[in-house]
């Protein structure tokens, strides 16, 4: 029988968070009677042949009025395009917005896409929520526990198919000596990981941005109990210094990586020089972008990465063609001469 691969998306303006491990005092005030243990088949692969244990749907999560972006929808597109998923559903408070968004037509054709109305919640055990972004930290431990899958942040972009993780109760990115970062999640809803980081909300702390995300989950658990996860150290590209391959570089380094938290609305935090050199990076200017995001967007928006590159391609004519990783993703071709 083959499982199913559920792929989530949040669609928040979130601020970056930040990586690097804080000896925060407040790691103790967590209740101690909590038991934080782990079981060894978590970290287990399966053996070669057996199918997969992560079911292939892909669920986004977009709570709000902001319409749809434009690196949401390249973000949706490269999802569909690269993991080519049994169901794309993004989970939304307001889905006629999203519907109603200017770009909304960049996705409407995706033929496994659906809506799905979710209520946002405003409170986590009793706790009001002082940010949105952490409305959506929980709903993504929620979302994963009912179903399992593959979650994304909305600046998250999948480079190539996730199936190797998918043999994984739980992967995440951790980068070494930092924090582990929750903006990609390939999990089983039945991993340990995911109830403990969603009971740990029984202490939430709405005075601190990445607490319960990620300091807590990474001080509290997996410091101790490493086991309890499939840990990806540079793969899923959510370290901040990732930012640099992105927006400073342009060469085929990008490929090596599986996927990409985009860091898209921090460009100038940390390529502090890129916003000013090239100016605002939109679905009317990407085509020039000589950048290795530039590449990555133009994949699949017009299917090839070449700088200049311009006519936006249908989904239909993605499903049919593979595609083109030109040799003139950086600079634009010579023009013949003229005789």
């Amino acid at each position: 029988i083959i499982a199913t691969v559920y792929l989530f998306i949040v669609m928040v303006d979130i601020a970056p968070r930040v990586s690097v491990k804080n000896n925060l005092s407040n790691l103790d005030t967590l209740n101690k009677s909590t038991l934080w243990y782990a079981e060894s088949e978590d970290l287990k692969s399966l053996e070669d042949g057996i199918t997969y244990i992560v079911p292939n749907i892909v669920h986004f999560i977009k709570f709000g009025d902001n319409p749809l972006s434009f690196v949401e929808a390249v973000c949706i597109r490269a999802a569909w395009l690269h993991q080519r998923p049994e169901t794309l559903m993004i989970h939304c408070d307001q889905c006629n917005r999203t519907v109603q968004s200017p770009l909304w037509y960049l996705i409407k054709d995706i033929p496994v896409l659906k809506l799905q109305t979710t209520v946002r919640p405003m409170e986590v055990f009793g706790i009001k929520f002082s940010y949105i972004q952490h409305a959506s930290d929980v709903v993504r431990l929620q979302v994963l526990m009912k179903y399992g899958g593959i979650y994304l942040d909305s600046d998250s972009y999948i480079v190539k198919s996730l199936d190797p993780y998918r043999r994984y109760k739980m992967s995440i990115g951790w980068p070494p000596g930092a924090n582990v970062g929750n903006q990609v999640l390939v999990a089983h809803k039945d991993s340990r990981y995911l109830k403990l980081c969603y009971e740990s909300y029984r202490e939430y702390r709405p005075d601190l941005w990445y607490w319960n995300a990620g300091v807590l989950p990474t001080e509290r658990f997996l410091s101790v109990h490493p086991e309890l996860v499939h840990s990806v150290p540079h793969d899923f590209g959510v370290a901040e210094s990732d930012a640099q391959i992105l927006y400073a570089k342009c060469d085929d380094s990008w490929r090596n990586y599986s996927a990409f938290h985009l860091f898209f609305r921090h460009i100038g935090t940390y390529v502090p020089p890129e916003p000013k050199r090239f100016g605002p990076i939109t679905i009317d200017t990407v085509s020039k972008y000589d950048r290795n995001f530039g590449q990555l967007a133009r994949l699949v928006l017009y299917g090839t990465t070449k700088l200049g590159a311009s006519e936006i391609k249908s989904i239909d004519w993605l499903s049919k063609h593979p595609p083109e990783y030109s040799e003139y993703g950086c600079k634009l071709a010579a023009s013949s001469p003229k005789n």
